[in-house]
């Protein structure tokens, strides 16, 4: 099975998951809003935005922030790969990834990166209006909130204009703003921040099956990143921090060199092991800076 259809799986085992919480109210919340108990807001903007729009830091809230940040540390941005609804919905509307979608390092160098400009002015909008605004709009609290209202209409025959409104705007989002992931979304600017935590399941390439490494052109790992990581050109690849494990690099390869080893065995912390094809090492990753 190829991980594209195990991320498929993935996203929608998510919103399975939300409708067994609604039928048997087990009150585990939602993707946008997963918690227990009182700790409901794990989702780590919506935290940000409760705390600064209630001008209130309570336990409950530390503690979600505390489990998300130790999860992204692990698993890095995979939550944009295997959880996020987006990349289902463009699945589901034929919606293929273009190279012109593509970031370019030039556009992830901190000031240049349009999402940390969304994320500065989602923080300051919750700030004015002592509301989180992003979340009237945010894709994935409106996927979820989708799938909740059409639970209700299909148990309680309850038709709101949710129903209109909500799909309306995820169409806007989703296949008019196609570069929605990329240039806007403050989730992913944030995740990217914390990512850089992540030493773990990291692509790691094996020289000695490598056919670039071999000396034979091939940038097939390169060609298929969403994120624009380039294994093979660490100057001008996109920070490792952006890896959201969704596998495309490992799907492409011909020759099955690439792996996400729980921790790799070569490469430095802030630049990825040589990969030109002298200098390949055993492993090669690419940097994470």
């Amino acid at each position: 099975m190829k991980l594209k259809t195990k991320r498929t799986l993935a996203a929608v085992g998510l919103l399975g998951l939300v409708g067994v919480g609604l039928a048997v109210h087990t009150g585990t919340g939602t993707p946008s809003a997963w918690g227990l108990g009182d700790i409901a807001a794990i989702c780590p903007l919506g935290a940000v935005e409760a705390a600064i729009a209630s001008r209130t830091i309570v336990p409950p809230l530390l503690i979600g922030l505390a489990i998300v940040t130790v999860l992204v540390a692990l698993v890095g941005r995979a939550f944009c790969a295997w959880g996020c609804p987006v990349p289902l919905l463009r699945r589901i509307f034929g919606l293929k990834e273009r190279k012109t979608d593509k970031p370019t390092l030039a556009e992830r160098d901190g000031a240049n990166d349009s999402r940390n400009w969304v994320l500065g002015a989602t923080v300051l909008t919750t700030a004015a209006f002592g509301f989180p605004v992003f979340c009237l709009i945010c894709p994935v609290g409106l996927s979820v909130a989708t799938f909740i209202a059409l639970w209700r209409l299909l148990q309680f025959s309850e038709a709101t204009l949710s129903l209109v409104v909500f799909p309306a705007i995820l169409v806007v989002e989703i296949v008019l703003l196609r570069k929605w992931c990329h240039r806007f979304c403050p989730l992913g600017a944030l995740l990217g921040f914390m990512a850089r935590l992540n030493r773990t399941f990291r692509p790691t390439v094996a020289a000695e099956s490598c056919l670039h490494c071999s000396g034979v052109s091939c940038s097939r790992c390169a060609d298929v990143c969403p994120e624009g990581i380039d294994l093979h050109r660490p100057d001008a690849s996109v920070s490792l921090a952006e890896c959201t494990k969704c596998g495309e690099c490992k799907d492409a390869c011909p020759a099955h060199a690439i792996s996400f080893p729980f921790l790799s065995r070569a490469g430095k912390a802030d630049q990825p092991a040589a990969s030109a094809t002298p200098e390949c090492d055993e492993d090669a990753v690419v940097a994470e800076g």
